[in-house]
């Protein structure tokens, strides 16, 4: 089987029958449809393609429109899938650059599911570190900025990859410092302070639980935790350092 364009596999999976076979997501049938996909991996198509989808979707979540039933399952489900795969489909382009685009795709309003949501996360983050120039200066898009619930994930994951591939024999590159003057100044501030606060957070439970156990085996996990959580803390305390000594009007000049 062939596919011509990416909008006859859109209308396949749109139209797709699961009575007699598997589930539209996963399993055979996502296989099958994410081996042709790729072949169509042209930024403008994809976020075309993804905008009329997402908005069929989201009408039918607040019960507006494309509440019509095809088979077992209505019309705004059905354009959720073809979000998916599209969506998916995104890693497979050369460069992080439609970033920008799709931060609008995680909204407050009616919560996407988190079986979703992090494939999602996992796809904007794939590329490391050419993500993080791109994600850094688009984290203001999301709605609700620093509140929308995957915003402190994307943080996390910036921190924790630049400094957790740091190794002795080599000079660090540090990739989430060098962006930190693309992003909005107090929507970072905010992000990495909630970081930092998290992480105290945990290196007192870990501190805690060290006081309590009493066996060796118990006491060496617990004081690994409690080495893990300080380290954890000191590297966000050095991202907000080396934020809070830029000078006001250079950070944010990548997102103006």
């Amino acid at each position: 089987m062939s596919y011509e364009s990416l909008e006859e596999i859109m209308e396949e999976i749109f139209y797709y029958d699961d009575e007699d076979h598997d589930d539209a997501m996963g399993g055979i049938t996502e296989y099958h449809w994410m081996e042709f996909l790729p072949k169509f991996a042209v930024k403008k198509d994809l976020l075309k393609a993804l905008d009329r989808y997402f908005n069929m979707w989201d009408l039918g979540e607040r019960g507006v429109d494309y509440l019509e039933k095809i088979g077992e399952f209505y019309e705004y489900e059905r354009a959720s899938w073809c979000f998916y795969y599209l969506f998916m489909t995104l890693g497979y382009l050369e460069n992080p650059s439609f970033i920008p685009s799709v931060m609008k795709y995680f909204p407050d309003e009616w919560y996407m599911e988190g079986m979703w949501s992090q494939p999602m996360v996992g796809v904007i983050t794939a590329r490391w570190p050419d993500y993080v120039p791109w994600l850094m200066r688009s984290l203001h898009l999301l709605p609700s900025k620093e509140l929308n619930y995957v915003a402190s994930d994307f943080m996390f994951k910036m921190i924790f990859k630049t400094f957790y591939r740091i190794t002795p024999d080599e000079f660090p590159k540090l990739y989430v410092v060098d962006a930190l003057h693309l992003g909005n100044r107090i929507m970072i501030k905010n992000l990495v302070e909630k970081e930092i606060s998290e992480w105290k957070d945990s290196l007192k439970k870990a501190q805690e639980k060290l006081q309590k156990v009493s066996r060796e085996q118990e006491k060496k996990v617990a004081q690994e935790d409690v080495e893990s959580a300080k380290e954890s803390l000191a590297c966000a305390e050095y991202v907000l350092g080396q934020l809070l000594l830029l000078p006001e009007e250079v950070v944010g000049i990548g997102h103006r």
